[in-house]
C-alpha cells in the first residue's frame, strides 16, 4: 500500500510540475520586439514633476539651491514615411518653477501668468513655452535628424540642423529635445541589456574643452498585460583625476525605470533619480551634492482636455 501511494504521489507531483517548468522555459526563451508606433495625427502629452537640490560646501560655507519644476508637455505626429520613420512636433506648453536659496524667499515662475510679472531670470525660460521644434525618429528611438523652425521673408519653415555648426549636434542634447528613449534593434528577452553611447563636452581651463565618453545601459527586467519594465544606469566610461572635471559631470549620471506600453508604442511613465557627490571641488577642497528625481507620467486625452479648460477659465 505505501509504494503505491507513493507512486501516485510521485505520479502528482510530477504532472504538477511539468506545466510551471514548461511555463518557465517559454518565459526564458521567449523575446520581445521593443518599438515606437506612430499615427499620423496623434497627440501625446506629458506630466512632469522635476525636484532637484544642489549643495557646495566649503569650509564653514555652505549654500543650498532647491528648485523644483512642474512641466506640461506635448509631441503631435506630424507624418511617417514608408520605413516607419516619424516626424514629431515637440512643444512645452506651460511650465511652473521655484528656486529658492539657503532660507531666502523662493523665486517663482508660471508660464500662464501675464509676461510683465517673469523676474528677469526666467526670460529664457519664457522664450520655449509655445514654440515648436521637430525631430524625426526611427522605431527604435533613433534621432535621424533635428529640425528647426526658421523665419525668412517668405515668412518660416522648418529646416534641418546643421549637424557641423548647431548647436544641438551634440547627441547629449539633442537626447534632451525629445520625448524618447532608445530601443534595441534586435527583439530581446527578460534580462537583456543594450547600450546608447554617446559624450558629454567638458572644460579643461579657460579654453580648453574635451568630450567625456558616456555609456547609458538599458534592460528589459519585465512584461506584464503589455506593459515592458525598462531600467537604466549612466557610467562615465573615461577616468577623471580631476575633481573639476568630476564636478561637471556631477549630473550626468542618473538611473532610472521606464515604462514602455507595447501594443500602443508609446511611453507610459519614466521615473529617474540621482543623488551624487564629489570632494575636492575647490582646489583640493570643499565638495558639491546633487539630488535630483524626475517623474515623467502619460496624459490621457480626457486629461488633457480638462487641464486646458481649467487653464482657460482662469
Amino acid at each position: 500500500m505505501r509504494s503505491f501511494v507513493l507512486c501516485v504521489v510521485s505520479i502528482f507531483v510530477c504532472q504538477a510540475l511539468a506545466p510551471v517548468s514548461v511555463l518557465h522555459a517559454e518565459e526564458d526563451t521567449k523575446t520581445y520586439s521593443l518599438r515606437f508606433k506612430f499615427t499620423p495625427g496623434e497627440f501625446v502629452h506629458y506630466s512632469v514633476d522635476a525636484q532637484n537640490q544642489f549643495t557646495v560646501q566649503l569650509n564653514q560655507n555652505r549654500e543650498t539651491t532647491v528648485n523644483s519644476a512642474q512641466t506640461q508637455k506635448h509631441y503631435r505626429v506630424v507624418a511617417v514615411d514608408e520605413s516607419g520613420n516619424a516626424t514629431l512636433e515637440t512643444m512645452i506648453d506651460r511650465v511652473q518653477m521655484s528656486v529658492q536659496f539657503n532660507d531666502g524667499v523662493p523665486a517663482t515662475f508660471d508660464s500662464s501668468n501675464p509676461q510683465e510679472k517673469d523676474l528677469a531670470q526666467y526670460g529664457p525660460i519664457r522664450k520655449t513655452i509655445g514654440n515648436p521644434s521637430r525631430i524625426v525618429y526611427s522605431p527604435v528611438g533613433e534621432v535621424i535628424s533635428v529640425l528647426e523652425l526658421q523665419k525668412n521673408a517668405n515668412g518660416s519653415i522648418f529646416k534641418e540642423v546643421d549637424k557641423k555648426n548647431a548647436k544641438h549636434a551634440d547627441k547629449d542634447q539633442t537626447r534632451n529635445l525629445g520625448f524618447l528613449i532608445p530601443l534595441p534593434e534586435q527583439s530581446v528577452k527578460i534580462g537583456e541589456s543594450w547600450n546608447e553611447n554617446y559624450k558629454v563636452e567638458i572644460s579643461i581651463d579657460k579654453t580648453l574643452r574635451k568630450k567625456v565618453p558616456i555609456r547609458r545601459v538599458f534592460t528589459l527586467e519585465s512584461v506584464q498585460d503589455q506593459v515592458a519594465v525598462i531600467t537604466f544606469k549612466t557610467k562615465i566610461m573615461e577616468r577623471l583625476n580631476d575633481p573639476n572635471s568630476s564636478a561637471q559631470l556631477i549630473q550626468k549620471t542618473p538611473a532610472g525605470t521606464i515604462k514602455l506600453d507595447l501594443e500602443k508604442g508609446v511611453i507610459v511613465s519614466q521615473n529617474v533619480s540621482l543623488d551624487k557627490a564629489q570632494v575636492g571641488v575647490f582646489g583640493g577642497k570643499g565638495a558639491m551634492r546633487a539630488v535630483s528625481r524626475v517623474v515623467e507620467t502619460l496624459i490621457e486625452p480626457a486629461e488633457v482636455a480638462q487641464k486646458s479648460a481649467d487653464t482657460a477659465s482662469k
